[in-house]
């Protein structure tokens, strides 16, 4: 009964790909969907069924050449890295189901910023990441040195969820940065600096982290906008082609008439 759900997943799946054309192409979409489906059935402890969809996602992806074109060496890592991290979590029974739909959480998300253009999902995790952050900074304000340690451990833990996104969707350079300001954090002279010390890195690395979010935000258009303008302009396209083609046949009655009435 599993294969046959696994199956039909999987053939929903296929609907979705998108033919050739001239030449052969390889829809991300289609393994956007297969992580997504993946995640969904980790979700109900489907684990079984989950594991065989990763399967079949490895299968498409290995199907994809790595150039400029379709994927950097450096996004392959990341994205073979993610799926191997699920694959082993997911199969492995003395792992908790958070955490096995934490790792799928993680791969879905990686996938995804391959092909989101605009607004990729992990930028929900925006309002979690930043409140954990703000409650950070309260601790060490307030001096409480085991609440700090409580909040940065689930900030380090909501970070390591979309870490594999933000090496796709930034430059190295701009991932190592962040990088060096969790360094410093966590490193154990972190605590014995002035508390006014701590307070201002932390300023820093929030502002960062804030300038990470932004520029997800950034797009060229409005998705939502865009699907307007085509819509209305294929309303307005059709309205017009209909309205021609009846002022066509229109034409063609009243010469028939004309005709009829010359005979």
């Amino acid at each position: 009964m599993k294969k046959w759900i696994v199956a039909l997943i999987i053939g929903m799946v296929l609907i979705h790909i998108k033919p050739a054309l001239a030449e052969e192409t390889y829809d991300w979409e289609s393994l956007n969907q297969i992580s997504d489906s993946a995640l969904q059935l980790a979700k109900q402890e489907r684990f079984s069924e989950s594991a065989q969809l990763l399967e079949y996602f490895a299968v498409k992806f290995e199907e994809i050449p790595i150039d400029r074109e379709y994927i950097s060496l450096d996004h392959f890592r990341t994205i073979t890295s993610t799926h191997k991290n699920a694959k082993d979590i997911i199969q492995d029974e003395k792992i908790s189901t958070d955490e096995k739909v934490r790792s799928l959480t993680k791969f879905r998300l990686v996938v995804d910023a391959m092909v989101s253009e605009h607004q990729p999902l992990w930028g929900s995790m925006e309002s979690s990441i930043m409140e954990t952050f703000s409650q950070m900074k309260s601790d060490v304000e307030e001096g409480d040195n085991q609440s700090f340690q409580h909040d940065w451990n689930q900030f380090l833990a909501l970070y390591e969820v979309i870490y594999p996104s933000i090496q796709v969707d930034f430059d190295s350079q701009r991932v190592k940065k962040m990088d060096a300001h969790i360094s410093v954090v966590e490193d154990r002279l972190f605590q014995e600096i002035p508390e006014t010390s701590r307070v201002k890195q932390l300023a820093i690395m929030e502002e960062e982290l804030k300038a990470l979010f932004e520029r997800v935000k950034e797009d060229e258009a409005d998705p939502s906008l865009l699907w307007v303008i085509i819509s209305t302009g294929s309303v307005i396209l059709l309205s017009l082609s209909y309205s021609g083609w009846r002022k066509y046949r229109g034409e063609k009655e009243k010469q028939a008439k004309r005709e009829n009435n010359n005979q």
